[in-house]
């Protein structure tokens, strides 16, 4: 039998017809192994955009008082965020026996020593009194004393009566209401107060006293702010503009 070889101008379409068909197979090839399913590739959009890849949450910051000096800190990973007014400080954590000490290694001479609830600031060098969260300092400007009212809503109290508040800082007021004691409850946010579940004892005065320590529970009762005045003087203030004034 006799055998019929291809032409040379054949045997080159061949020669070219598998190459192009290797080609074809390895950019499909290609093609998979740089499909968006490839933990290797970047996600994309709907609109063919990058979508950027998601940050971490950052923690709220802590509003904090230092004596009169008004600062915040947020933890940002394993660094502190510590701002003082317009001015923001970055600081990096160093060793310390106790609490969690940072300082900024391009401000030398700014630190803050967190311990808790508390902490020690040092700014420029100088360092300031122990800083106490917004809360716990307003807490702590009520508490530690016993405040006498002098008028309700305006009105002086009744001649030789007896008006007391006693804020502790766990959160419970008592006090005189007139002519039985009193005790609540009260929480206590920046310049927000408020005051709940207050009982009394049950011991019976003259109707002026009585009428007096109605007011006043009710007054107590609708308390929604509060203000420590330049004379020292406390001033509890309702929704509606009624005031206790305490000294």
């Amino acid at each position: 039998m006799n055998t019929i070889l291809p032409s040379p101008r054949g045997a080159a379409r061949a020669s070219a017809a598998l190459t192009l068909a290797a080609l074809s197979a390895l950019s499909v090839l290609t093609g998979c192994a740089l499909s968006p399913s490839s933990p290797s590739s970047s996600s994309t959009r709907a609109d063919g955009g990058a979508r950027p890849a998601p940050s971490a949450p950052q923690r709220p910051a802590t509003a904090m008082r230092c004596g009169e000096r008004a600062i915040s800190v947020r933890q940002i990973s394993d660094e502190l965020e510590l701002s003082v007014g317009s001015r923001r400080y970055l600081l990096q954590p160093q060793r310390s026996a106790s609490g969690a000490r940072y300082a900024s290694a391009s401000h030398p001479g700014v630190s803050f020593w967190s311990k808790g609830d508390s902490g020690m600031l040092m700014l420029d060098g100088q360092a300031f009194p122990e800083c106490v969260s917004v809360k716990s300092a307003d807490s702590h400007t009520l508490s530690g004393r016993e405040w006498s009212v002098e008028k309700l809503d305006g009105r002086a109290l009744v001649e030789g009566s007896r008006v007391t508040l006693a804020f502790d800082p766990q959160g419970r007021l008592s006090g005189r209401a007139s002519c039985n004691r009193f005790n609540a409850t009260y929480q206590l946010e920046g310049s927000q107060l408020g005051i709940q579940g207050a009982a009394t004892t049950r011991m019976a005065c003259a109707p002026a006293l009585m009428e007096q320590e109605a007011r006043f529970l009710a007054l107590l009762k609708a308390v929604t702010l509060q203000r420590i005045q330049g004379d020292g003087s406390l001033l509890l203030s309702t929704a509606d503009g009624r005031r206790i004034l305490a000294r």
